[in-house]
């Protein structure tokens, strides 16, 4: 199966479709291009501001998009550094260039061996065709 989604192999990925960029000790966050697919034109976007910290699988923020609202499930723990003030205000760039100037926030990690437990880009490809094929065989 081809996908035809751009899963870059300098990042790191979770099932919660997340793409996170790390650098020593922080980390870039942003949604994974399969992940603002599924999610639709995004109308919506609320982020933790700086200062403010987070476990792995607590709420980062919420989205709302045509066809969904939700919880964004931080993918890694620490403190929030920065929150894109952009996306904020053009919500839709997480559509548009997901992971470039559509990243979500900046932390400064908990704790480093978090990063073993996310996805390499060729284990989030075949994660996503195991979540296609599941759609495709109830759809």
């Amino acid at each position: 199966m081809d996908l035809e989604y751009a899963i870059p192999e300098n990042l790191y990925y979770d099932t919660h479709d997340f793409w996170i960029k790390v650098n020593g000790e922080e980390a870039v966050i942003g949604l994974s291009d399969y992940g603002q697919s599924n999610t639709g034109d995004i109308l919506y976007l609320e982020l933790l501001q700086a200062g403010e910290t987070v476990g792995r699988g607590d709420k980062l923020g919420s989205v709302e998009s045509g066809k969904w609202v939700g919880s964004l499930l931080a993918p890694l723990s620490g403190t929030i550094l920065e929150s894109n003030k952009d996306v904020l205000v053009h919500p839709r760039k997480v559509n548009t260039d997901a992971y470039g100037d559509g990243w979500m926030c900046r932390i400064k990690l908990r704790d480093s061996v978090e990063v073993k437990g996310l996805l390499t880009a060729q284990a989030y490809r075949k994660w996503i065709i195991e979540q296609e094929t599941k759609e495709e065989e109830i759809g």
